[in-house]
């Protein structure tokens, strides 16, 4: 809960710098300031109703209420709630669920519930939120219920289901948030609903992992001053390194020869040509040093990742 507190004073700040605008001085001010910010009430609403409406909605969090008991109230009073303050109960909104995972995974494997979840499911990936009914297990039945309720879903990684965030549900608020929260919620969505890896093995493309690349810097450089900046920077990061790396059991070269796999030199030789992404100048680099070693991936192409990632990662908070 210490968590979840720590997060809602931050968004409270998140508040405050969105009803004054990103071109706020409290951007520029100390870090004293800034914890001054946090004693301050979470909003300062045009009227009291919508005040009120946030004050009760940051009281439930305080109060321990699950996700889909916080969802509940979002959908009852969303369309009462200014476009900034919408954002703020998503966005705490997110941070407890992220807190219920662990707990909701604890309970998702006591006793014998993750067998009648694979036997309902059979070789699903995610487990279809009809198949609810047909659980027997009364208490099994009603973890699920709220796991859904609270917009998340169940996938199967490794011979058991996980919960994780459905950000594809957020999408029903979209007309009550700024174009900055739906490109947020766009880009968590895209691995919400298609991991890009599961059990160590790449479940995309690498066009697809391209894509979703150039997406996400192109997010970072449309709102340096974002509220999840940090947020989208570290996906960014996630996937770069995936791109550049491929994963244990999907990796970039052939295993008769090391030699790259053509697919995958072609998704690099289409990034490589976008010349107003930085990450368009990481990946011409790192085509060069492939190249330079006859297009065989080993270990002295594999060691100078990291330094590209470093780059590539400084470069866009530097636009911060």
């Amino acid at each position: 809960m210490k968590k979840i507190l720590k997060a809602i004073s931050m968004i409270s700040i998140l508040l405050i710098l969105f009803t004054m605008g990103c071109e706020s001085d409290l951007l520029e001010k100390n870090d004293k300031v800034i914890y001054e910010a946090l004693e301050n009430p979470l909003t300062a609403a045009e009227n009291e109703d919508t005040d009120k409406l946030v004050h009760e909605f940051k009281s439930m969090v305080e109060s321990n209420n699950e996700p889909y008991t916080l969802v509940q109230f979002i959908d009852e009073n969303i369309k009462n709630a200014t476009e900034e303050e919408a954002a703020v109960m998503i966005l705490i909104l997110e941070e407890v669920q992220k807190e219920y995972i662990q707990k909701y995974t604890d309970e998702l494997f006591m006793e014998d519930n993750q067998m009648e979840l694979l036997k309902l499911s059979g070789t699903e990936q995610f487990f279809n939120e009809e198949n609810i009914e047909n659980i027997k297990n009364v208490k099994l039945k009603d973890i699920v219920e709220r796991i859904f309720k609270g917009k998340y879903k169940l996938i199967n990684m490794e011979g058991g289901f996980y919960p994780e965030i459905d950000y594809e549900k957020y999408k029903e608020y979209n007309r009550y948030l700024s174009d900055e929260i739906i490109g947020y919620i766009e880009i968590k969505a895209l691995n919400s609903s298609k991991p890009a890896i599961l059990d160590a093995e790449i479940a995309i493309s690498f066009d697809e992992i391209g894509e979703r690349l150039t997406q996400t810097e192109k997010y970072i450089q449309k709102y340096p001053q974002g509220v999840k900046f940090e947020d989208v920077l570290r996906i960014y990061s996630n996937y770069l390194r995936l791109y550049l790396e491929g994963s244990d059991n999907s990796p970039l070269y052939e295993y008769e020869t090391k030699e790259i796999k053509e697919d995958i030199m072609k998704s690099y030789k289409k990034i490589k040509g976008n010349d107003r992404l930085i990450t368009s100048k990481i990946i011409s680099k790192y085509i060069d040093i492939i190249e330079h070693n006859n297009n065989i991936i080993d270990e002295s192409v594999l060691s100078k990742v990291p330094k590209l990632l470093s780059e590539a990662v400084a470069t866009l908070e530097s636009i911060k």
